[in-house]
C-alpha cells in the first residue's frame, strides 16, 4: 500500500477562497453600484441583481459550513495573536442575537456559524447611493428557531471574515 505525504487539510485552501469571494461580492457591492447609470438596461446593475445575493447566501453558508467543520474536528490552529489553543481563547462578538422575548446578547463567532448553517432566513442590509442603486452594506440578518423558540441574529460579515482569517 502506497503512503501519502502529510498535506494541508483540504478545508484552508477552500476556506480562504471563500472568505475571499465572499468579501469580494458583499464589500464590492457598491463599487458596482458606483458604475451603474441607473438605467434599467445597465450592465453591472443587471450582473448585481442576478448574482450578487444569491452568491453572497451560497458563499456565507459554505464559508459556516467549513469553519464548523475545522471547529468541530479539533483542527482549527493556534491563536497567532496570542499563541495559545484556541479552546482557551475568547470568541471574538460577530453581532448579536435576540432568543424569543429576551434582550439581545452578543453573538460569538462559532454560534455565527451555528445560526448561518440552520437560518430558515437570511437577509442582507442594503445602503444606498444618492440618485444611485443600492448596494450590500455588509450585515446579515438570519432568523430561525431551536427547539419551538424563535431567534434573530444580526451579523457584521467585516468581522465574521477577520475572525476566520486570523486563525486560519
Amino acid at each position: 500500500m502506497q503512503a501519502f505525504p502529510t498535506a494541508l487539510l483540504i478545508e484552508r485552501p477552500l476556506i480562504y477562497a471563500s472568505l475571499y469571494d465572499l468579501a469580494a461580492v458583499v464589500f464590492g457591492s457598491e463599487g458596482l453600484a458606483r458604475l451603474s447609470t441607473g438605467d434599467d438596461h445597465d450592465e453591472f446593475d443587471k450582473l448585481r441583481v442576478r448574482h450578487e445575493i444569491a452568491q453572497a447566501t451560497k458563499l456565507l453558508i459554505e464559508v459556516a459550513v467549513i469553519l464548523r467543520n475545522l471547529l468541530d474536528g479539533g483542527e482549527w490552529p493556534l491563536d497567532v495573536i496570542h499563541e495559545i489553543r484556541v479552546d482557551r481563547r475568547p470568541e471574538t462578538e460577530v453581532g448579536s442575537i435576540r432568543e424569543g422575548r429576551k434582550d439581545e446578547v452578543p453573538l460569538r463567532f462559532r454560534e455565527a456559524c451555528n445560526k448561518l448553517i440552520h437560518a430558515k432566513k437570511i437577509s442582507f442590509g442594503m445602503a444606498s447611493l444618492p440618485d444611485r442603486m443600492n448596494f450590500l452594506n455588509g450585515m446579515v440578518e438570519l432568523h430561525g428557531d431551536w427547539q419551538g423558540t424563535e431567534w434573530v441574529a444580526h451579523l457584521r460579515l467585516a468581522d465574521f471574515i477577520r475572525m476566520a482569517v486570523r486563525q486560519l
